[in-house]
């Protein structure tokens, strides 16, 4: 049985995706970074008040991962359709071919 380039996930990756998972590793650097700037920064007003200025200073950089994932997921299953989409074209090409699709011997 000859394998389709099809089977199993491919690992090529368009440059859109590329760059998504590059702002996504930027994104978790500046979650990480604000964090600790802005801890250290409010930490002589106390620890009670720096904790919650490093999850302030985190969220714009959690709501950009937050972002970046749901477009990585979307590439996903844009990848997954089109990888469904051909498995069913060969189905029904392979019906088209036989006597299977009428129902007839």
């Amino acid at each position: 049985m000859k394998k389709s380039r099809s089977d199993g996930i491919s690992l090529r990756r368009t440059l859109a995706e590329i760059l998504v998972n590059f702002l996504l590793g930027a994104a978790w650097a500046v979650a990480l970074l604000g964090a600790v700037y802005f801890f250290w920064s409010f930490l002589p007003f106390g620890i009670p008040v720096a904790l919650a200025a490093s999850i302030a200073g985190s969220l714009v950089g959690l709501f950009m991962v937050l972002f970046l994932e749901v477009v990585n997921l979307q590439f996903e299953k844009f990848r997954l359709m089109r990888r469904q989409t051909e498995l069913l074209e060969s189905i029904e090409k392979k019906l088209d071919d036989t006597s299977i699709r009428d129902n007839r011997p």
